[in-house]
């Protein structure tokens, strides 16, 4: 009888971490797997639990037996990051992720769930919510590497291999490794470093948001939801009524932080996606709905670093932005450019 054991990996990332808790908090025996990158950036001491220390470009001979499902989280974990080495993203999020569920498929895992990202969807210039089916429209390495990931993974599908794919919103709120290099967290991150919320687009585009906590339920969910529900599906994840302007966002950052002033950076229009996304299927296929509110990660976030040491709380400002950590271990001879460990 195969264990009921889970693999995650991407452990040791801003979800990872949040995930194997819940797991292990639920008794569902989780094992790990990462490359490492981020293991210092942790602000709390709670260990990780079983993790298998693996460069997913090196997986020839992971054994994934024992294992009665994967949850894939691993990849460069954001669009500025993937454009420094478009090559090296398509590799990691794209070919190491397909290898992952082809193996996963050969051994006899039974369920392979793999988290791609709603930047799929790009820049939008339609007012209705995306639903699943919506053309697609990525404009990065990272959203292009995780498209072509998910139709091919989901094209593995079979009766006894069920494949599902999860487009989360972009994710905010408290974690062990959390990231402050992503919309609502950096907001917030700046607010209480400079005294000033600081937006970097002209305050106009459209950005779905979910809190972590939601994410990770929602993963905890597919493991046990009916096979021939999810099996060889896509859903989108996000709160309701989440779909929100980005100033919309600092605007909630703000009053979480005693109503801070909110500087529009327009002269830097770094990001230009902008994308309204229906969450009705989750909903509807499996009655999830997402409800922890933005304000509710705010001041979240603030109760959690006021908490920290002053050690923790420079470790909250300088390891918690994920392309300075990798250029970090790269000048200090720890990392090669091709993010394979010296």
């Amino acid at each position: 009888m195969k264990q009921a054991k889970v693999l995650v990996t991407g452990s040791q990332g801003y979800v990872g971490t949040e995930l194997v808790k819940k797991l292990r908090v639920k008794e569902i025996e989780a094992v790990g797997l990462d490359s490492g990158f981020f293991l210092d950036s942790k602000l709390d001491g709670d260990e990780d639990g079983t993790t298998i220390k693996m460069d997913l470009r090196n997986q020839r001979d992971l054994d994934l037996k024992s294992f009665k499902s994967v949850i894939h989280l691993a990849g460069l974990s954001n669009d500025p990051l993937g454009e420094i080495n478009p090559l090296l993203t398509y590799t990691i999020n794209r070919d190491c992720a397909i290898e992952l569920a082809r193996k996963a498929k050969s051994q006899g895992v039974e369920r392979f769930i793999f988290v791609s990202t709603q930047s799929i969807y790009g820049i939008s210039n339609d007012e209705s919510e995306l639903s699943e089916e919506a053309t697609k429209n990525p404009i990065t390495a990272y959203a292009k590497s995780k498209w072509d990931a998910e139709q091919e993974i989901l094209g593995l599908r079979t009766d006894d291999f069920t494949v599902t794919a999860v487009r989360p919103s972009t994710i905010f709120g408290w974690g062990s490794r959390i990231r402050n290099d992503i919309i609502f967290n950096n907001m917030i991150a700046s607010g209480i470093k400079k005294g000033k919320i600081e937006v970097h687009t002209n305050g106009q585009p459209y950005r779905p948001v979910i809190h972590i906590s939601d994410v990770t339920d929602f993963l905890i969910l597919l493991l046990s939801a009916p096979a021939y529900v999810i099996r060889g599906q896509a859903y989108n994840l996000g709160m309701s009524n989440g779909n929100y302007k980005v100033l919309q966002v600092a605007e909630v950052a703000s009053k979480c932080l005693g109503d801070l002033p909110i500087i529009l950076n327009t002269e830097n229009q770094s990001d230009p996606r902008s994308y309204k996304v229906s969450f009705e299927k989750a909903k509807r296929e499996l009655g999830y709905v997402a409800e922890l509110e933005l304000v509710f990660g705010g001041y979240e976030i603030l109760s959690n670093f006021q908490k920290l040491s002053t050690e923790k709380q420079e470790d909250f400002f300088n390891r918690t932005v994920r392309i300075r950590t990798l250029q970090n271990l790269i000048d200090s001879g720890r990392l090669k450019p091709d993010l394979t460990w010296v």
